[in-house]
């Protein structure tokens, strides 16, 4: 890792409270969470709500990892979980506004009752 120290966040999720908030409120608000690309990633899995909760948690972590960097805080579509070709999970800013580039590093874990998310935010001097 190269670069100053930035920010970090982490989140825990309870999965069937979250998936039950998301059967309540619908497509609605999967679609204002998360993108298509996460969405169809979770479809195809057999556990797919552990993969939702657990791109959620990615989400609300690194909103608040990046909430002292960029001194306002992202919507949750402004950021998006992809993979590495590596299968490794990132965390992606889907609308950075120029200046100094961060690198983002996400960990995710999940089971039947939880979804934990942890981010650390890397770039030039703090």
């Amino acid at each position: 890792m190269s670069g100053a120290l930035r920010g970090v966040g982490l989140s825990l999720v309870e999965v069937p409270r979250f998936r039950a908030a998301l059967e309540r409120r619908g497509e609605r608000m999967l679609a204002r969470v998360f993108s298509e690309a996460e969405l169809e990633y979770a479809r195809r899995k057999k556990s797919g709500w552990q993969n939702l909760a657990a791109r959620f948690a990615a989400k609300c972590a690194g909103r608040a990892a990046l909430r002292g960097v960029l001194g306002h805080t992202l919507p949750l579509r402004g950021l998006e979980v992809a993979r590495r070709r590596s299968g490794e999970p990132l965390l992606v800013i889907r609308s950075q506004a120029p200046g100094e580039p961060l690198e983002l590093f996400l960990t995710l874990t999940h089971d039947a009752d939880f979804a934990l998310a942890s981010v650390v935010v890397q770039g030039g001097c703090a």
